[in-house]
Protein backbone atom coordinates (compact mmCIF):
# COMPACT_ATOMS: atom_id res chain seq x y z
CA UNK A 1 0.00 0.00 0.00
CA UNK A 2 1.27 3.64 -0.93
CA UNK A 3 2.24 5.48 2.00
CA UNK A 4 -0.18 8.57 0.86
CA UNK A 5 -3.15 5.93 1.26
CA UNK A 6 -2.66 4.37 4.76
CA UNK A 7 -5.57 7.34 5.81
CA UNK A 8 -8.02 6.16 3.16
CA UNK A 9 -10.67 5.13 5.36
CA UNK A 10 -10.36 8.23 7.23
CA UNK A 11 -10.03 10.39 4.05
CA UNK A 12 -13.61 9.23 2.29
CA UNK A 13 -15.31 9.92 5.06
CA UNK A 14 -14.20 13.31 6.09
CA UNK A 15 -13.52 14.71 3.14
CA UNK A 16 -16.54 15.64 1.84
CA UNK A 17 -17.55 17.54 -1.42
CA UNK A 18 -19.25 20.69 0.33
CA UNK A 19 -20.91 23.38 -2.20
CA UNK A 20 -23.14 25.89 -2.36
CA UNK A 21 -25.81 26.65 -4.06
CA UNK A 22 -27.11 24.67 -7.01
CA UNK A 23 -25.60 22.27 -8.64
CA UNK A 24 -26.12 20.22 -11.90
CA UNK A 25 -23.82 17.23 -12.94
CA UNK A 26 -24.59 15.42 -16.07
CA UNK A 27 -22.94 12.24 -17.98
CA UNK A 28 -23.31 11.12 -21.67
CA UNK A 29 -21.28 7.52 -22.59
CA UNK A 30 -20.45 8.45 -25.98
CA UNK A 31 -18.17 5.39 -26.80
CA UNK A 32 -17.91 2.29 -25.06
CA UNK A 33 -14.30 3.73 -23.55
CA UNK A 34 -15.07 7.74 -23.48
CA UNK A 35 -17.36 9.68 -21.25
CA UNK A 36 -18.58 12.88 -21.18
CA UNK A 37 -19.77 14.87 -18.49
CA UNK A 38 -21.04 18.60 -17.89
CA UNK A 39 -21.06 20.51 -14.43
CA UNK A 40 -22.71 23.93 -13.58
CA UNK A 41 -23.12 25.84 -10.34
CA UNK A 42 -25.74 28.33 -9.98
CA UNK A 43 -26.20 30.63 -7.14
CA UNK A 44 -22.05 29.77 -5.69
CA UNK A 45 -19.94 31.91 -4.03
CA UNK A 46 -17.06 30.15 -5.78
CA UNK A 47 -16.84 32.55 -8.65
CA UNK A 48 -17.74 36.36 -8.45
CA UNK A 49 -20.07 35.80 -11.45
CA UNK A 50 -22.31 33.49 -9.18
CA UNK A 51 -22.07 30.63 -11.62
CA UNK A 52 -19.74 27.93 -12.93
CA UNK A 53 -20.01 25.53 -16.05
CA UNK A 54 -17.58 23.04 -16.55
CA UNK A 55 -16.91 20.01 -19.36
CA UNK A 56 -14.81 17.22 -19.61
CA UNK A 57 -14.56 13.88 -21.48
CA UNK A 58 -12.80 11.00 -19.88
CA UNK A 59 -11.14 7.78 -21.33
CA UNK A 60 -10.70 4.62 -20.26
CA UNK A 61 -9.23 1.79 -22.07
CA UNK A 62 -10.36 -1.54 -22.57
CA UNK A 63 -7.77 -3.18 -20.18
CA UNK A 64 -8.43 -0.24 -17.67
CA UNK A 65 -4.62 0.09 -17.89
CA UNK A 66 -4.84 3.66 -19.47
CA UNK A 67 -6.87 6.71 -18.21
CA UNK A 68 -6.91 9.68 -19.65
CA UNK A 69 -9.44 13.08 -17.42
CA UNK A 70 -9.42 16.42 -18.78
CA UNK A 71 -11.61 19.46 -17.34
CA UNK A 72 -12.60 22.83 -19.39
CA UNK A 73 -13.81 25.93 -17.35
CA UNK A 74 -15.50 29.24 -18.24
CA UNK A 75 -13.13 30.43 -16.15
CA UNK A 76 -10.72 29.96 -18.33
CA UNK A 77 -9.23 26.82 -16.45
CA UNK A 78 -7.90 23.78 -17.93
CA UNK A 79 -7.29 20.60 -16.05
CA UNK A 80 -5.50 17.09 -17.67
CA UNK A 81 -4.45 14.26 -15.85
CA UNK A 82 -3.19 10.89 -17.26
CA UNK A 83 -2.49 7.83 -15.72
CA UNK A 84 -0.45 4.81 -17.46
CA UNK A 85 0.19 1.08 -16.00
CA UNK A 86 3.28 -0.38 -17.04
CA UNK A 87 4.00 -4.03 -16.34
CA UNK A 88 2.98 -5.48 -12.96
CA UNK A 89 3.98 -2.73 -10.49
CA UNK A 90 4.96 0.42 -12.30
CA UNK A 91 1.84 3.02 -12.93
CA UNK A 92 2.92 6.68 -14.46
CA UNK A 93 0.87 9.80 -13.87
CA UNK A 94 0.79 13.08 -15.03
CA UNK A 95 -1.59 16.19 -14.20
CA UNK A 96 -1.65 19.89 -15.61
CA UNK A 97 -3.66 22.49 -14.49
CA UNK A 98 -3.39 25.98 -16.48
CA UNK A 99 -5.38 28.95 -15.70
CA UNK A 100 -5.27 31.80 -18.97
CA UNK A 101 -6.71 34.66 -16.44
CA UNK A 102 -4.58 33.61 -13.32
CA UNK A 103 -1.04 32.34 -13.94
CA UNK A 104 -0.86 31.34 -9.89
CA UNK A 105 -2.93 28.60 -10.67
CA UNK A 106 -0.47 26.75 -12.79
CA UNK A 107 0.82 23.77 -11.72
CA UNK A 108 1.89 20.78 -13.42
CA UNK A 109 3.32 17.17 -11.73
CA UNK A 110 4.63 14.01 -12.60
CA UNK A 111 4.92 11.14 -10.94
CA UNK A 112 5.87 7.21 -11.11
CA UNK A 113 4.81 4.58 -8.63
CA UNK A 114 5.73 1.37 -8.30
CA UNK A 115 4.02 -2.04 -6.06
CA UNK A 116 6.33 -4.85 -4.94
CA UNK A 117 5.77 -8.14 -3.23
CA UNK A 118 5.30 -6.42 0.22
CA UNK A 119 6.55 -2.92 -0.26
CA UNK A 120 6.02 0.35 -2.27
CA UNK A 121 8.27 3.42 -3.44
CA UNK A 122 7.12 6.63 -5.42
CA UNK A 123 9.18 9.59 -7.29
CA UNK A 124 7.15 12.97 -7.74
CA UNK A 125 8.65 16.03 -9.23
CA UNK A 126 6.17 19.58 -9.70
CA UNK A 127 5.88 23.10 -10.28
CA UNK A 128 3.73 25.08 -8.31
CA UNK A 129 4.93 28.58 -8.76
CA UNK A 130 8.45 27.17 -7.26
CA UNK A 131 10.02 23.55 -8.18
CA UNK A 132 9.55 20.75 -5.52
CA UNK A 133 10.38 17.16 -5.68
CA UNK A 134 10.08 14.39 -3.76
CA UNK A 135 9.93 10.46 -2.76
CA UNK A 136 7.67 8.13 -0.22
CA UNK A 137 8.68 4.55 0.50
CA UNK A 138 6.19 1.98 2.73
CA UNK A 139 6.92 -1.75 3.77
CA UNK A 140 4.54 -4.30 4.74
CA UNK A 141 5.55 -5.37 8.35
CA UNK A 142 3.03 -7.67 9.35
CA UNK A 143 -0.10 -8.81 7.11
CA UNK A 144 -1.50 -6.21 9.17
CA UNK A 145 1.10 -3.73 9.93
CA UNK A 146 2.45 -0.99 7.45
CA UNK A 147 5.12 1.69 8.17
CA UNK A 148 5.91 4.28 5.47
CA UNK A 149 7.58 7.76 5.04
CA UNK A 150 8.14 10.51 2.41
CA UNK A 151 10.23 13.75 1.63
CA UNK A 152 9.55 16.83 0.00
CA UNK A 153 12.19 19.72 -1.06
CA UNK A 154 10.50 22.88 -2.39
CA UNK A 155 13.12 25.35 -3.92
CA UNK A 156 11.96 28.26 -1.72
CA UNK A 157 13.87 30.25 0.46
CA UNK A 158 17.37 28.49 -0.51
CA UNK A 159 15.22 24.90 0.20
CA UNK A 160 12.54 23.61 2.34
CA UNK A 161 12.48 20.46 3.36
CA UNK A 162 8.89 18.70 4.64
CA UNK A 163 9.28 15.32 6.39
CA UNK A 164 6.27 12.86 7.04
CA UNK A 165 6.47 9.12 8.50
CA UNK A 166 4.09 7.26 10.22
CA UNK A 167 2.14 3.61 10.29
CA UNK A 168 -1.15 1.72 10.03
CA UNK A 169 -2.41 -1.20 11.49
CA UNK A 170 -5.32 -2.51 10.29
CA UNK A 171 -7.41 -5.82 11.55
CA UNK A 172 -10.41 -6.99 10.79
CA UNK A 173 -12.82 -4.10 10.61
CA UNK A 174 -10.59 -1.37 13.05
CA UNK A 175 -8.17 0.66 11.42
CA UNK A 176 -5.64 2.76 13.35
CA UNK A 177 -3.09 5.43 11.75
CA UNK A 178 -0.50 7.65 12.80
CA UNK A 179 1.52 10.07 11.38
CA UNK A 180 4.60 12.83 12.10
CA UNK A 181 5.17 15.44 9.86
CA UNK A 182 8.24 18.09 10.34
CA UNK A 183 8.26 21.04 8.37
CA UNK A 184 9.49 24.82 8.59
CA UNK A 185 7.31 27.27 10.18
CA UNK A 186 6.75 30.45 7.63
CA UNK A 187 6.02 32.27 11.39
CA UNK A 188 9.12 31.33 12.19
CA UNK A 189 12.07 34.36 11.60
CA UNK A 190 14.90 31.83 12.79
CA UNK A 191 13.31 28.99 10.81
CA UNK A 192 12.07 27.11 13.46
CA UNK A 193 10.24 23.90 12.61
CA UNK A 194 6.77 22.59 13.21
CA UNK A 195 5.96 18.69 14.32
CA UNK A 196 2.22 17.86 13.77
CA UNK A 197 1.08 14.27 15.01
CA UNK A 198 -1.83 13.23 13.65
CA UNK A 199 -3.76 10.20 14.84
CA UNK A 200 -6.53 8.50 13.32
CA UNK A 201 -8.89 5.17 13.95
CA UNK A 202 -12.09 4.15 12.06
CA UNK A 203 -13.80 1.52 12.40
CA UNK A 204 -16.41 -0.37 10.15
CA UNK A 205 -19.36 -1.68 11.89
CA UNK A 206 -20.71 -3.23 8.77
CA UNK A 207 -21.24 -2.71 5.00
CA UNK A 208 -23.32 0.09 5.28
CA UNK A 209 -21.97 2.01 8.76
CA UNK A 210 -18.27 3.63 9.70
CA UNK A 211 -17.10 5.85 12.26
CA UNK A 212 -14.29 7.44 12.58
CA UNK A 213 -11.83 9.84 14.68
CA UNK A 214 -8.81 12.48 14.40
CA UNK A 215 -6.82 13.56 17.00
CA UNK A 216 -4.02 16.59 16.27
CA UNK A 217 -1.29 18.08 18.27
CA UNK A 218 0.93 20.78 16.64
CA UNK A 219 4.38 21.09 18.82
CA UNK A 220 5.52 24.20 20.36
CA UNK A 221 2.57 25.94 19.07
CA UNK A 222 0.62 24.01 21.24
CA UNK A 223 -2.60 23.39 19.08
CA UNK A 224 -4.80 20.74 18.83
CA UNK A 225 -8.16 19.73 17.45
CA UNK A 226 -10.23 16.72 17.72
CA UNK A 227 -12.23 15.70 14.73
CA UNK A 228 -15.48 12.98 14.38
CA UNK A 229 -16.97 11.65 11.15
CA UNK A 230 -19.48 8.86 10.04
CA UNK A 231 -20.55 7.42 7.10
CA UNK A 232 -23.76 5.34 6.30
CA UNK A 233 -24.15 3.84 2.36
CA UNK A 234 -26.88 2.59 1.08
CA UNK A 235 -27.66 0.62 -2.44
CA UNK A 236 -27.28 3.77 -4.71
CA UNK A 237 -26.42 6.77 -2.35
CA UNK A 238 -24.49 7.63 0.95
CA UNK A 239 -24.74 10.16 3.94
CA UNK A 240 -21.31 11.57 5.61
CA UNK A 241 -21.37 13.94 8.41
CA UNK A 242 -18.34 15.57 9.80
CA UNK A 243 -17.89 17.33 13.27
CA UNK A 244 -14.90 19.05 14.89
CA UNK A 245 -13.64 21.36 17.13
CA UNK A 246 -12.78 23.82 15.47
CA UNK A 247 -16.12 24.98 15.34
CA UNK A 248 -17.47 23.48 12.27
CA UNK A 249 -20.05 20.84 11.15
CA UNK A 250 -20.45 19.97 7.85
CA UNK A 251 -22.94 17.04 5.93
CA UNK A 252 -23.51 15.51 1.96
CA UNK A 253 -26.25 13.38 1.32
CA UNK A 254 -25.98 11.59 -2.38
CA UNK A 255 -28.37 9.79 -3.98
CA UNK A 256 -26.06 8.37 -7.29
CA UNK A 257 -29.35 8.74 -9.83
CA UNK A 258 -30.93 11.55 -8.48
CA UNK A 259 -30.89 14.44 -6.01
CA UNK A 260 -28.08 15.73 -3.35
CA UNK A 261 -28.02 18.07 -0.79
CA UNK A 262 -24.96 19.55 1.07
CA UNK A 263 -24.61 21.35 4.37
CA UNK A 264 -21.60 23.36 6.30
CA UNK A 265 -21.15 25.14 9.22
CA UNK A 266 -18.47 27.31 10.79
CA UNK A 267 -19.32 28.87 13.34
CA UNK A 268 -16.33 30.49 14.32
CA UNK A 269 -15.70 32.29 11.45
CA UNK A 270 -20.04 32.43 11.19
CA UNK A 271 -19.80 31.01 7.42
CA UNK A 272 -22.89 28.99 5.64
CA UNK A 273 -22.77 26.57 3.25
CA UNK A 274 -25.77 24.86 1.99
CA UNK A 275 -26.26 23.28 -1.72
CA UNK A 276 -28.90 21.26 -3.74
CA UNK A 277 -26.95 18.93 -6.82
CA UNK A 278 -28.98 16.76 -8.81
CA UNK A 279 -26.74 13.98 -10.82
CA UNK A 280 -28.19 12.92 -14.69
CA UNK A 281 -25.80 9.52 -15.20
CA UNK A 282 -25.95 6.67 -17.71
CA UNK A 283 -27.59 3.87 -17.38
CA UNK A 284 -25.31 0.41 -16.77
CA UNK A 285 -24.67 -1.31 -20.08
CA UNK A 286 -27.98 -3.38 -20.41
CA UNK A 287 -30.38 -1.09 -18.83
CA UNK A 288 -32.64 1.35 -20.16
CA UNK A 289 -32.37 5.11 -19.70
CA UNK A 290 -34.38 6.45 -16.89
Amino acid sequence: MQFEMFSKEWSQMAQQDNWDGFRIEMANQVTKFVQASHTLFLGTQLRECGYIYQFGPAFQSEDQRTVLVSRIGLDGGVNGRVVQKVGQGMELKGTAQSHMKDPQRNMYDAAVDYTGKDWTGGLKVAWQGALLGGGSFSQRILPTLHVGGDVTAVAVNNLMVICQGGLRYSDGKDTVVAAVTRQPDPKSPVGANVHELKMQYTRRFSDRLALGAEYKYSHPTMESGLSAAYEYTFRNAHVQGLLDTDGKVSCCVFDMQGLGFSGMIDYVRGDYKFGVVMQVMPPDQGQPAM
